[in-house]
Parts: C-alpha cells; sequence; structure tokens
C-alpha cells in the first residue's frame, strides 16, 4: 500500500534532495516540441545519433521508476496538515540508444579570473568539448562587462574541433563580471537545438559576484527558470572563494540542475569530465513530476524545488534530464480532510519523462497514495514510513546547513557548529532507521559530508583569529553539503 505522513514540523517540509524507486509505466501524447532553429556547422550535421549495437541486446530496466509514500499508513479523521514524499529511481545501466546534446559553456571572463584561473578555465573547456561525442552541438559564450559569443552553436566533427580549441585557447580576463548577459546568451543559443538534440545543457563557471546588469539571485533564478520551461538545466561551477554561492544555489534550484564548488583551478576538469559522464549516461529527457491531489486533499507546495501551479490545484515539478542510477526526491505539503473508516486516496504521482532508446517517445508512469482513515492514534504511529521520515529528515539537514553556512559567512562559528550538530544528529538516526541499504548509505555518507565541515569549522573557531579565507571556505563547504543534501 502506498502511504501517507502525519503531523510533521512545519520545520522539516522542504523538499529535493537525492533518493528513490516504485511506479507503472504507460503513454501519454507528446507536448509541443521547443524551437528548431539550425545550427551552424563546419562539417554538416549528421542528425541524432544510432542505437549503439552492443546496447540493443541488453533488455530495458523492468519496473517501475516512480514511488510516493507518506509517514503512515494511516491518518486521523477532519483535517490534518501533513507530507508526501516522492522519489523516482532511474535504473542502473547504459541507455539501449545516445541522445544527442546541445551545449553551452558560459565562461567568466573578468578581470578576477587572471592567471590560474584563467588558464584553468581553458584546459577544462577544451577537455571537455573532447568528451563531447561527434554530432553534439556546442557553443562558447564569455562575459566581462558584456556578454559575448566566441563560438556560435556548432556541431562537433573533427574539423570543427580543431577551430574550437584554437577560440579557446586565446580567452584572456578583463572587466566586471555580467553573468545575466552571459547566462541569457548561452540559454537563447541552447534553446534553438533542433529537437535531434534533447539534451539541453548550460554551463556557467565564475569566481565572483555579478556586477554589471541584473545581478540578484532573483533575477538571475528566474532567467533560469524559464530556460528550464524550454528543456534547458544549468550546471553552475563556482570557483575559488569568492563567487555568490547564493545566485548559483538559485541557478542550480531554478533549472533542477547542478551545482559544483570548486576550491582549485586545477579541480574544474575532473568536474567537467563528471558532467560529460553523466550526460553520457541520460536515461530520460525532459522529465517531470505531476501531483494531482484527490478530492478533499489540497497541496500546499514545497521548497527548495521548482514546483508550479496547474489546473485544479495540481503542481509539475520539472527534472530535466535524468542519468542512470540518478535518484530524486521531493516532500510536499498537504492537507487531508477525510472521514473516519474511509479509506482515502490522497494524490495520483506521475512521472512524465521522453526515452532515448524509444526514439524520444513520451512515457508516463503512475502511483496512486492512498491512506487508511482511523481514530487510533496508535495505529497512526505504529505504521510509519520510513521512506518519507527519511526524506524529511534528509530536507531538514539541508535546510539546517543552509543557515549554518550564512552563521559562518559572519564568522559565528559557535552557532554554526551546533547548527550542524542537529543536522549531523538528524541524519545519523535516519541512517540508523533506514530500511533499505540504499537509504542507510545515503544517510551516512551525508552524515560524514557535514561532520567533516563540523570538524573543519571548529579548527577554525579555535584559531585566536581565523583568516577571512578559512571562514569563507568552511562557508562554502557548509554550502556544497546543503545543496548536495538537497539534491543538486
Amino acid at each position: 500500500m502506498m502511504r501517507l505522513m502525519v503531523r510533521t514540523p512545519i520545520s522539516i517540509l522542504m523538499a529535493l534532495s537525492l533518493a528513490g524507486c516504485g511506479a507503472s509505466a504507460g503513454y501519454g501524447t507528446p507536448p509541443a516540441q521547443g524551437a528548431a532553429t539550425k545550427p551552424q556547422a563546419i562539417a554538416g550535421d549528421p542528425g541524432a545519433r544510432p542505437v549503439d549495437p552492443a546496447a540493443t541486446d541488453r533488455p530495458p530496466p523492468a519496473g517501475p521508476w516512480i514511488g510516493a509514500a507518506g509517514a503512515s499508513d494511516f491518518v486521523l479523521p477532519g483535517v490534518n496538515d501533513t507530507v508526501l514524499g516522492i522519489w523516482v529511481d532511474v535504473p542502473q545501466g547504459s541507455p539501449r540508444a545516445r541522445a544527442n546534446s546541445a551545449v553551452a559553456l558560459v565562461i567568466d571572463t573578468s578581470g578576477s579570473m587572471a592567471g590560474p584561473k584563467m588558464e584553468g578555465a581553458r584546459v577544462a573547456a577544451r577537455a571537455f568539448v573532447e568528451k563531447l561525442g561527434d554530432g553534439d552541438i556546442v557553443s562558447v559564450h564569455t562575459f566581462d562587462d558584456a556578454a559575448k559569443e566566441q563560438i556560435p552553436p556548432t556541431v562537433l566533427t573533427r574539423a570543427a574541433r580543431a577551430s574550437i580549441y584554437g577560440i579557446l585557447g586565446g580567452l584572456e580576463p578583463r572587466g566586471a563580471t555580467n553573468l545575466f548577459d552571459g547566462l541569457r546568451l548561452g540559454e537563447n543559443r541552447v534553446f534553438a537545438a533542433p529537437a535531434t538534440h534533447p539534451i539541453r545543457r548550460v554551463v556557467v563557471l565564475s569566481d565572483g559576484i555579478a556586477n554589471v546588469g541584473p545581478s540578484t539571485p532573483e533575477i538571475l533564478g528566474e532567467l533560469a527558470a524559464r530556460g528550464a520551461e524550454s528543456g534547458v538545466q544549468v550546471t553552475a561551477l563556482g570557483l575559488g572563494l569568492d563567487y555568490d554561492e547564493r545566485t548559483l544555489n538559485a541557478l542550480a534550484i531554478r533549472s533542477s540542475g547542478r551545482l559544483y564548488h570548486l576550491a582549485e583551478p586545477r579541480d574544474l576538469s575532473a568536474m567537467l569530465e563528471r558532467e560529460i559522464s553523466l550526460l553520457q549516461a541520460t536515461a530520460a529527457t525532459s522529465a517531470s513530476l505531476e501531483i494531482v491531489p484527490a478530492p478533499g486533499v489540497q497541496l500546499l507546495g514545497a521548497e527548495a524545488v521548482r514546483a508550479d501551479w496547474a489546473d485544479g490545484g495540481s503542481l509539475r515539478i520539472p527534472l530535466g534530464t535524468m542519468f542512470g542510477g540518478q535518484h530524486r526526491e521531493v516532500l510536499l505539503r498537504v492537507r487531508v480532510t477525510a472521514n473516519a473508516g474511509e479509506t482515502k486516496p490522497v494524490a495520483s504521482v506521475r512521472l512524465h519523462f521522453r526515452d532515448p532508446a524509444e526514439g524520444n517517445l513520451l512515457r508516463v508512469q503512475e502511483v496512486v497514495v492512498r491512506c487508511q482513515v482511523t481514530n487510533d492514534r496508535l495505529a497512526v504511529d505504529q505504521h510509519a514510513n520510513e521512506k518519507t521520515r527519511a526524506i524529511a529528515a534528509t530536507t531538514e539537514a539541508a535546510k539546517v546547513t543552509l543557515a549554518a553556512a550564512q552563521q559562518l559567512n559572519q564568522g559565528q562559528f559557535a552557532d554554526a557548529d551546533k547548527q550542524l550538530e542537529v543536522a549531523e544528529a538528524k541524519l545519523k538516526d535516519s541512517a540508523a532507521r533506514a530500511t533499505s541499504a540504499a537509504d542507510r548509505k545515503r544517510a551516512e555518507a551525508q552524515a560524514a559530508q557535514i561532520s567533516s565541515v563540523r570538524a573543519a569549522t571548529k579548527k577554525a573557531a579555535a584559531s585566536p583569529k581565523p583568516a577571512p579565507t578559512e571562514q569563507r571556505a568552511r562557508a562554502l563547504d557548509a554550502n556544497k553539503a546543503a545543496m548536495d543534501a538537497y539534491g543538486y
């Protein structure tokens, strides 16, 4: 039976992280495709890649990817504010067909990038292009006082790569930081990719704070959200100690993308190589969750995840491109009005995605969440669902860790350590309660990450006068731990 949770403190009701499984498959009507503007090509467009002959011998992974539950099989009668846990578990294994990618590299070339940072960016960008496959589309854009298109959307061939490498080698730093125009230009180019290239990614590399043009996290996050409407996700790479983590957080959250904190320029190549490996393991594109409430149920929303309201009070949560082995979780706040003695449907939870292994066919998987209404409070407690409790614990730990990051930015080491201690304890308790090895392993890894941040924070606090760079480094470590827990 799918389940529902009761009476969880509002402080736990946040949203997005990593983990998952469960659901049944079906088909729907595909939505309208995005613009199909033809990119420039140095040596012609080979179109969609053929199916890998070696991979066609492997059957597609069986079983649904989606599951949903609450913290109990039971709910009390009357009106109850509670939560609904949803998880998606993409099967491991190579896709039977490889989807083409359209990628825009958006590189900060402001004056602060001079020296090893700029050299690292050049080397990493070249390595990234090397790893992309023939037939993929790449463009390169830089931003300082203004945005500039260094390389227009270009279909990769051997000849194209040689030309691109030469341009990347000539990138030079100067001026201020106009992130808005750089991001907008990159998004526009990827948005215009043809339908043969369903994976659409903007990779933003910056070491500083936007100081030219619109520059607040809210405005830049909204720009990323508009791109996400057309399947464009943002991977944000923060280099060094001076970038604005609140802005990069917003880019990742609002586009359902990813965030990387890179302490040193030498880490760039490894991070971009990881992005390539994830793109190559794509198992679904244009993925989204649709949550349709049953009569008598009101969806109240979620935090730390983009959730758009639709007809009838339903919610749509874009997930974008998903890769083999990926796990996503969502925790929603809901209000249930129920009568004693009934079995109450709560919501239909649907996963929509395009399947590259089936010619980008739109597929739909669904689970229906139900609960039993009872006057027995003990029954509610005895039928707890540890899966949703784990999601709630991870979400709360992420929220607390994000607050600790802001305290560290203000030099409040003792207060930050108290917050981190709470987060670590919640995750350890969740690991102890976990009923699956995967859930336990995730909680333990997240607890270990926060423990490491705590140890470094205590060491810095013990110094008579912690250096500003040490304070900033610890704040960014805590921010990274929080975003990892949220699933970005």
